[in-house]
């Protein structure tokens, strides 16, 4: 039956469905045309919807998502325009018959239920051409699961807190929230799920990708750890400080911790986040590891995490549009000052200390290339090295190489 005349039926006119659909598309396509890359989508988006205040609640989440969609086919389509690459983005992201592609696609919505590599081949889609940086990639990652990924929206994971899994499957299940418990104390939820009033975040869980959640497993069965009681450890590349409560976790609290960044701001919110999480700092520290460590001192540690600046590519499932815009020669840029840092913070780490070193991204250049440097100049032992494909569960895919001085 034709979907205007099923919206009569409703007893809501059908026009204005129709209207209100086109609205939405050409919303779509005049954000995604103005759209200059400069800052992220995001925030290009709430500016817009700011400036427009005729939109409701659910047509800016209707228009913020046919924008994503597009952003995720990444380079494919390229000859298309603007429209018609929303209206793919929409039928290659949805499993279920969507309202919009009934009203002005119904061919589409009519297949809407097919397996994702199906819709491709309806398309004429090769999945290879959403990433375009094939030959940058690093070992492992060449295959159509890796480029489907794009297609879909990554999820919300938590990690549970010590003692705390009971307590917080409680308060999910009463606040009627759905969720899967992953091995390893991670919990799955959808992105947009809200867990204002439900949880303390920090105290009973730390929202942290399920993938990063795993960058210290070899901690699980280093005898180098289990032998000492307590331990120094810096983490150089602090940010929010989510590595330092998982490596305080995972010490059951026996650190001496001290965190640095390159920004006074950074180190706040840090400090505020590891005092909520009951992460005691021994010192933080102002410093661009790209330049000297001066204001460390002579300080020496047990563990140094260096979790690098990168491309973030291993994350372009939760911005897309940088997909879109990246710059290639951007990756020899990162992998520079990821060895000048690696290089100053290894000047801090004591005899048989282990130097993590982790990025977010998918490039050789910045992850291979840079343990292969870091081992054959600093004579280093390289315990581990891998990739956490987190493209396989709906996550972040990181790199994680674990050396012994």
């Amino acid at each position: 039956m034709n979907s205007i005349l099923i919206f009569f039926e409703a007893g809501i006119p059908g026009f204005y469905f129709m209207s209100r659909f086109h609205s939405h598309i050409s919303s779509s396509i005049k954000i995604i045309e103005s759209y200059t890359a400069i800052e992220p989508f995001a925030g290009h988006l709430k500016k817009y919807f700011a400036a427009n205040k005729k939109y409701g609640s659910k047509d800016r989440k209707t228009i913020a998502s046919l924008c994503y969609n597009y952003f995720r086919l990444g380079h494919a389509l390229k000859n298309k325009t603007t429209e018609e690459k929303i209206f793919a983005g929409l039928f290659l992201t949805e499993n279920k018959a969507n309202a919009l592609l009934e009203a002005l696609k119904p061919a589409l919505n009519d297949k809407i239920e097919l397996t994702l590599p199906e819709k491709l081949v309806l398309l004429d889609i090769n999945a290879g051409n959403i990433f375009p940086f094939v030959n940058a990639l690093g070992e492992g990652l060449k295959d159509n699961s890796f480029y489907e990924s794009f297609l879909q929206q990554p999820h919300l994971f938590l990690r549970l807190r010590p003692g705390k899994k009971s307590i917080v499957q409680s308060k999910l299940t009463n606040a009627a929230i759905s969720f899967n418990v992953l091995k390893d104390e991670c919990i799955e939820l959808e992105n947009a799920t809200s867990l204002d009033d439900v949880i303390k975040i920090n105290k009973e869980v730390v929202v942290q990708d399920a993938s990063s959640q795993k960058v210290f497993n070899y901690l699980d069965t280093s005898p180098v750890i289990s032998n000492k009681n307590k331990l120094t450890a810096w983490d150089c590349c602090a940010a929010s400080g989510g590595k330092s409560i998982l490596l305080h976790d995972k010490l059951k609290g026996n650190l001496q911790l001290t965190v640095s960044d390159i920004r006074e701001n950074i180190l706040v919110n840090c400090k505020k986040r590891l005092q909520e999480a009951g992460v005691n700092i021994y010192k933080s520290v102002i410093t661009d590891l790209t330049k000297n460590t001066s204001q460390i001192g002579e300080d020496s540690f047990s563990i140094v995490i260096c979790d690098a600046p990168c491309t973030g590519s291993g994350t372009w499932g939760r911005t897309p549009e940088q997909l879109l815009y990246y710059k290639q020669n951007n990756i020899q840029e990162y992998a520079k000052k990821q060895k000048l840092i690696a290089e100053n913070a290894l000047q801090h780490l004591t005899k048989d200390g282990l130097f993590f070193y982790i990025t977010c991204s998918v490039f050789k250049k910045e992850n291979e290339a840079v343990a292969e440097y870091l081992k054959e100049k600093f004579h280093l032992q390289l315990l581990q090295m891998e990739y956490i494909k987190g493209y396989e569960i709906k996550a972040d895919t990181m790199f994680v190489a674990v050396f012994k001085k």
